[in-house]
């Protein structure tokens, strides 16, 4: 099984959500700035890295998890979605593919951190708000997580798509 979290940058919320996934966070409690800062591609990727997938581990149960950034498209995910749908019928891929949306746990705060760190480079003020984010959506992100693999087990689908959008 493969799982890919995705949302606008790929560096923050999926960074989370493939750290908790994988167990490199421990989620029975809030996470310290510098566990947040020392995540796998937390606050690292640019522009230029969207669309890439990027590999983070294997979990307890052999299951590779990737994470990407879409950006703005509304249409990269679909189309990602499209391909791999292909490729089942086609008999190219037999395994089971999710792909998580992150993005719904995305608090102001990252938010405006993303912005002032990613975009304008003035991470003096873009990276405390990071961590302030990180540790307000700690518990979502976790929830999504637990979320996202429930879904993966319990379903017969060899492609999920989920939007989230229950945790806004």
């Amino acid at each position: 099984m493969i799982y890919i979290y995705n949302d606008f940058g790929g560096t923050h919320t999926t960074a989370l959500a493939a750290a908790y996934h994988l167990k490199k966070l421990d989620g029975s409690h809030e996470p310290t700035k510098n566990e947040i800062l020392n995540t796998h591609n937390f606050n690292k990727l640019v522009y230029k890295d969207r669309g890439k997938l990027y590999f983070h581990g294997k979990d307890e149960d052999d299951n590779k998890v990737y994470t990407m950034g879409r950006g703005r498209s509304k249409i990269l995910v679909p189309g990602v979605f499209n391909l791999i749908d292909m490729l089942i019928e086609e008999a190219v891929l037999n395994e089971k593919i999710i792909l998580s949306n992150t993005s719904p746990t995305v608090p102001f705060a990252m938010t405006c951190g993303g912005m002032l760190s990613r975009w304008l480079k003035i991470d003096f003020i873009g990276v405390p708000l990071l961590v302030t984010g990180a540790k307000q959506a700690y518990q979502d992100i976790i929830n999504l997580v637990q979320h996202t693999k429930q879904t993966a087990k319990s379903s017969t689908s060899q492609l999920i798509m989920l939007d989230n959008k229950e945790f806004k």
